[in-house]
């Protein structure tokens, strides 16, 4: 089990993985295919405050996760946000979320807090995210799109 950051070579396997994580009740609504290959663009590409990660078991992705950094006044400093993270069905229960953490923790040991969005519904991964030490915000959080 190993965690990598993301390169040219997944893509495929990224984009199969993102197609059934985003279309799954892990995710508020459905996400268009266009966003997905953006994603997995800007993952690839050279902006510093966007990363993606991939899941290794051996030499096949396991899962893949974003993280994307940005400066939150009320901590005073950078925070990392876990964006998307998912494990492939047939590798679940083997601790492939939990190392994903350790990684995202140590990789940005710098970071004032970390942050992450779970659906109420997903009482698994509420349950990692707990056992982890995460709790909830408390926020209402309100969005505008274009």
């Amino acid at each position: 089990m190993e965690i990598i950051k993301m390169s040219e070579a997944h893509r495929d396997e990224v984009k199969r993985m993102s197609e059934v994580f985003y279309s799954s009740a892990a995710v508020a609504h459905e996400v268009p295919a266009e966003y997905i290959e953006r994603n997995i663009n800007e993952a690839l590409g050279e902006n510093p405050y966007f990363t993606g990660y991939v899941l290794m078991e051996e030499d096949s992705p396991a899962g893949f996760s974003y993280v994307s950094e940005y400066y939150e006044t009320e901590v005073g400093g950078m925070c990392a946000m876990i964006i998307d993270l998912y494990v492939d069905e047939k590798y679940r229960g083997r601790g492939f979320g939990t190392r994903l953490f350790e990684f995202v923790f140590k990789e940005y040991s710098h970071a004032k807090r970390f942050r992450l969005e779970v659906e109420r519904n997903n009482t698994s991964a509420i349950a990692l995210y707990r056992k982890l030490g995460f709790e909830e915000l408390g926020y209402m959080q309100m969005i505008k799109e274009d």
